[in-house]
């Protein structure tokens, strides 16, 4: 009596573990589904942008690809990403990350170097 008591407890805990495991996965799903959505549109964004330069500009395909090496290179490795760079805090000197707001430090405000992050 008293194991088959423990064998229920047992079964229910792994059910609510199980419930909880799902529901987790479902909101990560979402969450990638959602960043798709916004990658997909700032990629659309971004070629529209391009070729409205290009149409209206001397620039070529080739000039965007020197830009876009020139740019992901700043960081010290060309990998397909913007990296963090090592930026001086205005207000103590310290160096700080570039993605921070605000020196780890002293807490100053940080200047981004761009309106896209990095």
């Amino acid at each position: 009596m008293l194991w088959e008591s423990y064998q229920q407890t047992r079964i229910a805990d792994a059910e609510r573990t199980a419930e909880s495991a799902e529901s987790k996965a479902d909101r990560y799903a979402r969450a990638v589904q959602d960043l798709q959505r916004h990658a997909d549109r700032l990629s659309l964004a971004c070629q529209a942008m391009w070729e409205l330069l290009r149409e209206c500009s001397d620039l070529t395909e080739d000039d965007l690809e020197k830009k876009i090496l020139e740019i992901d290179g700043r960081d010290g490795c060309v990998d397909g990403k913007i990296g963090v760079q090592p930026l001086d805090c205005p207000a103590c000197g310290r160096k700080t990350n570039s993605k921070r707001d605000s020196c780890i430090m002293c807490g100053a405000p940080i200047k981004r170097l761009s309106q896209f992050g990095g």
